[in-house]
């Protein structure tokens, strides 16, 4: 099989082709219709081509590769580079791309494993929906910190009060009672009414009363840093709109995100894992892609970057820890779906969670973090189970295994 090794850049790439008779051909084509074209004159005989994902600049040849059906692996860049490095320093568009092909053909094996090859154009789409959620999300805790420093200098305690300051709510107190000026006057009873006017449809009256009983008691003895005149006050309710707006565009990709995944059979066997929950199942499946292609827990365990690092020299030997090379993101997801497990124990049964409680019991107990990394590695054993034998999720059989 011939391997083309591309060192993609903004708009264009450099490929090195090295054929079955260990033939060496270096071309250049552009990321348009004339230059896959042209690219396309190399793809005729059965091929490999690796290359770095670049983000946004790779997207257009990944895309047109797996509209191809072309075979290809889209390397980590600090896993191509650690893979590329040698003693001689020697960085050229050409000697990156003739080394990438060089991998194809020395490790074709390690890296079709730990990199990230599309089989089904659909996996693309599920992990642009889960990169646009994680992105709305981090915007929107960028706006969240902005909007509790405004509250310091206005009303303090309602950043305690509201420890989710994105809720329904939260957002509406905030709005009304951003200043304990505006609670002049009013009774608890009448805070309730007005609120329930806006939100009743959303949340209960008793919620809105427990809350607004808070809010009222913390505004006897607060003392702001500004008047309820100030312009900070107007620029709280900017910002209660503008995280009101990324609400409504984080539920609209939530939902497209997790109908997108249901379509694949093993959004139905993961997300069978009580306390994994859909979203965090969708999300997996978006970052990790097809987890059919990982033969084994441990290849999965060294995508997400939860494999041990081990160091020993002479008599030098230090504490395991994990390698956090992996995809970060993936990772995070299954460290939130062991919290979620933890969240709902009581009301479901799950291996898990007894294997974390197991790890906290003295004389020996782990650390929260180390006992969550344990269970995720146990969780990606389970993951496996269910996807290669296609099977739903049973407690009894999780306890005897």
């Amino acid at each position: 099989m011939n391997v083309i090794g591309i060192d993609v850049s903004r708009g264009k790439s450099h490929a090195t082709l090295i054929t079955t008779d260990f033939e060496k051909q270096d071309f250049n084509f552009s990321h348009n219709r004339s230059g896959f074209k042209q690219l396309a004159a190399y793809l005729a005989d059965p091929v490999l081509v690796i290359f770095e994902t670049t983000g946004v600049y790779s997207a257009q040849l990944a895309y047109y590769l797996s509209q191809n059906k072309i075979k290809f692996c889209e390397l980590n860049p600090l896993e191509a580079k650690m893979r590329m490095s040698s003693l001689r320093r020697n960085k050229t568009d050409a000697s990156d791309s003739f080394k990438l092909a060089v991998l194809g053909i020395t490790q074709a094996a390690v890296i079709r494993t730990r990199s990230r090859h599309y089989i089904d154009i659909h996996y693309q789409s599920l992990r642009f929906l889960a990169v646009q959620y994680h992105k709305l999300s981090r915007e929107r805790v960028r706006i969240e910190n902005q909007l509790r420093s405004a509250l310091e200098l206005s009303f303090p305690e309602l950043n305690d009060i509201f420890p989710v300051i994105h809720s329904v709510v939260a957002l509406q107190m905030i709005r009304k009672y951003a200043h304990p000026d505006y609670l002049a006057g009013l009774t608890v009873k009448g805070m309730t009414e007005q609120l329930y006017r806006v939100i009743g449809k959303h949340i209960t009256r008793k919620l809105i009363a427990s809350y607004c009983t808070k809010v009222w008691t913390a505004a006897l003895n607060s003392y702001p840093a500004i008047a309820a005149d100030s312009i900070e006050i107007s620029i709280i309710g900017m910002l209660c709109d503008e995280i009101e707006g990324y609400n409504q565009r984080v539920a609209l990709i939530k939902d497209q995100l997790i109908k997108k995944a249901a379509s694949f059979p093993e959004f139905k066997l993961i997300s069978s894992i009580p306390g994994a929950g859909q979203l965090n199942t969708a999300l997996l499946m978006g970052f990790a892609g097809n987890i059919e292609r990982f033969e084994n827990y441990k290849q999965l365990n060294a995508y997400l970057g939860i494999d041990l690092n081990r160091y020993q020299s002479g008599t030098l030997v230090k504490h395991d820890k994990i390698n956090r090379r992996g995809n970060s993101f993936a990772r995070t997801v299954e460290i939130e779906m062991i919290k979620s497990m933890l969240r709902n124990q009581g009301r479901i049964n799950n291996h898990l969670v007894d294997y974390y409680y197991k790890l906290k019991e003295p004389p020996y107990s782990k650390k929260d973090l180390v006992a969550q990394i344990a269970c995720v590695n146990h969780l990606n054993r389970t993951i496996m189970h269910l996807v290669h034998t296609n099977q739903s999720y049973d407690y009894q059989q999780a306890v005897r295994q």
